[in-house]
């Protein structure tokens, strides 16, 4: 009997053994799988984590070229507001006292993107002076091609001044006037 028993000790033994390496070897795949998965998982998080930061960074570089874009494109004049620009030229005799026309426009056959502009200045020395500097430091690529200036014949204006009970006539000199005729080139988009 005590062989039976022994017997029967052992295979129960191996049995159990055995199951107990088969929940062993079934939790170990588990354990394996659940791994993969979080190892996939995990892969996936840093690709769309790296796919956001990379959108992230897109948009900054595009932001930043836009405004470039916009900052390169304020130093041409678009031909299609072509009058508000040269309003802002006639507007310049607000700032600088002297007289500024627009003499001319054209449009460039040779280069497609200037335009040539002519215009016509009166004023003090000073204030034709000041005209043209700011011309030259408009926030636009202008090339001034050509700078006339004339100084208008001094002349004398006859007022009458009652002296006692007769009128006396009384020649005044005016101030001496200049003349700026100024053709230059701009840069179109």
């Amino acid at each position: 009997m005590k062989r039976k028993n022994t017997i029967l000790i052992l295979i129960l033994s191996t049995i159990v053994s055995i199951v107990v390496i088969c929940i062993f070897i079934f939790i170990i795949k588990v354990i394996e799988n659940k791994n993969t998965h979080i190892l996939v998982t995990l892969a996936t998080y840093q690709s769309k984590l790296k796919e956001k930061e990379n959108i992230i960074t897109f948009n900054k570089q595009v932001n930043e070229i836009k405004s470039l874009q916009d900052s390169i494109n304020s130093y041409f004049v678009d031909p299609n507001t072509i009058d508000t620009f040269v309003n802002s030229l006639e507007e310049i005799s607000s700032v600088t006292g002297a007289s500024v026309s627009v003499k001319s426009i054209e449009t460039s056959q040779v280069n497609k993107n200037t335009i040539s502009f002519s215009l016509l200045i009166d004023g003090t020395f000073d204030q034709v002076a000041k005209t043209i500097t700011f011309l030259e430091n408009i926030p636009y690529q202008i090339n001034i091609t050509k700078v006339y200036l004339n100084k208008n014949i001094r002349e004398t204006v006859d007022t009458a001044q009652p002296i006692g009970k007769t009128n006396v006539v009384v020649q005044t000199p005016t101030k001496p006037t200049w003349q700026a005729d100024i053709s230059f080139n701009i840069l179109s988009l």
